[in-house]
């Protein structure tokens, strides 16, 4: 993290909220049910030719919500933090990105669930990627975001993980809970750090990749965020 401190953000547009993003979606966009211990912030979208087709969501994670601001809540880093966020203070920065900068003193789930339009013309977008191809897929690039010592720059420019999973990694049997109802899901349980689910839904691919030592204390379930 590295904000710039000095400068105004005020001329800059308030990113939009998940729920402002759902709204625009032309789809559900699913989220954990609501829980003490997550509380959503800045979304990540992807769009194609100026269309939106996939929102990922962010999460910070309070290991005791009873407590927030205990230090066992908090990251290692939080002193560094804190003080980009007085800094940020000083200067008068605008409430959307001081809110960012709070989010950081906390745990991460980092694209945690991933909504995506599936092709409805796949011979235009060079075929139609199963849900395991998904899921292989996003568990790469949220171990190459998140996991500290798992990636390397070998041609220095693109990063790549040091023991990527793949779909033969994907095995069936799961069950993801969606709007109370369950789905066949796809599951890759394979790596040390991450464990992944996906499904499909009504036309979307729904993801959700979680590290590992956090699994039990995450409720799974899913449902559509409101707007």
């Amino acid at each position: 993290m590295d904000p710039v401190e000095n400068a105004s953000l005020h001329d800059l547009p308030r990113p939009d909220t998940a729920s402002e993003i759902a709204a625009t979606f032309g789809r559900p966009v699913y989220t954990f049910v609501e829980q003490p211990r997550l509380d959503l912030t800045q979304p990540s979208t992807i769009a194609h030719d100026d269309v939106l087709d996939t929102v990922a969501l962010n999460y910070v994670f309070v290991a005791d919500p009873s407590d927030p601001g205990a230090p066992s809540n908090l990251v290692e880093n939080v002193a560094e933090i804190d003080h980009h966020l007085a800094n940020a203070v000083d200067a008068g920065q605008p409430e959307w990105f001081l809110a960012g900068l709070r989010a950081f003193r906390y745990p991460m789930l980092w694209e945690a669930v991933v909504t995506t339009v599936v092709p409805d013309e796949p011979e235009r977008s060079g075929g139609r990627d199963s849900v395991a191809e998904h899921l292989a897929r996003h568990v790469n690039h949220v171990l190459i975001n998140t996991a500290e010592g798992r990636s390397t720059r070998p041609d220095g420019a693109v990063p790549v993980v040091d023991a990527p999973v793949t779909v033969r990694h994907a095995q069936p049997g799961a069950v993801l809970v969606v709007d109370g109802v369950e789905h066949d899901a796809v599951l890759i349980d394979t790596d040390p750090d991450l464990v992944g689910w996906g499904t499909e839904v009504d036309g979307s691919i729904v993801l959700v990749v979680l590290p590992r030592d956090l699994v039990p204390l995450v409720d799974r379930r899913l449902t559509s965020l409101a707007t």
